[in-house]
């Protein structure tokens, strides 16, 4: 008999819909997948290991992996959060980060070797680290918008990006393409997809005042 009121309650909480502001979607990667042969090393191949995996354009699922979608609502600001970007394996780890403006960017050294941190916003230097020791980690504020490359002058495959903006409301898409962001207002805002290969892609979503949108993009 104690099991009916414990029965009803899940019932009515599995009716409920699901929260006003989620905007979930994928982008989807139109066509048969490129070829992604490793990537040979040069260098320190002892914790590098003999070749590494090209992650510059990630197919699974027909969806694209490591899109930053963002969604632009005029008058919202990010509120800047800590972010971490490591070294592990001659990687770096996040290999995209969607990251607000004014953020605190922790560099870290998880290989026993050295690492040279090169980030790049364009073609000008955002900044330039010699990271010499295992464990060690530095420190450095992210303060514009824009789109910082990483890469790393003793081992030239490594890559990364760091996607930097105002916008609240941001997302990297994982497996197949998926992402979802939380917290958008009711209305029709401007939706912006960025890839490190393929550029950007634009359009609009509506987010109605009950119930998720659904924004789907596609790169080809």
């Amino acid at each position: 008999m104690r099991a009916r009121p414990l029965l009803c309650s899940l019932l009515v909480m599995a009716a409920q819909p699901a929260l006003a502001g989620e905007v979930t979607g994928q982008v989807r990667f139109a066509g048969a997948a490129p070829a992604a042969p490793p990537r040979t090393t040069d260098k320190d191949q002892g914790i590098c290991g003999s070749s590494q995996p090209d992650e510059s354009l990630r197919v699974s699922a027909g969806g694209l992996e490591g899109v930053v979608v963002r969604i632009e609502v005029p008058g919202q600001r990010a509120a800047a959060r800590p972010v971490t970007l490591d070294q592990r394996g001659c990687r770096y780890l996040p290999h995209v980060q969607a990251v607000a403006t004014g953020s605190v960017l922790t560099l870290r050294n998880g290989d026993p070797v050295l690492h040279n941190v090169h980030g790049w916003v364009g073609p000008a230097t955002a900044f330039n680290v010699p990271m010499p020791t295992q464990d060690g980690a530095v420190a450095r504020t992210l303060g514009r918008p824009g789109v910082v490359r990483v890469g790393c002058d003793v081992h030239a495959w490594m890559a990364a990006y760091l996607v930097v903006s105002d916008s609240p409301f941001a997302a990297v898409t994982g497996p197949g393409g998926a992402f979802s962001i939380q917290g958008v207002p009711e209305g029709s805002w401007q939706a912006v997809a960025w890839h490190e290969r393929l550029g950007e892609r634009r359009a609009i979503v509506t987010v109605p005042a009950a119930g998720p949108a659904v924004l789907q993009l596609e790169y080809r």
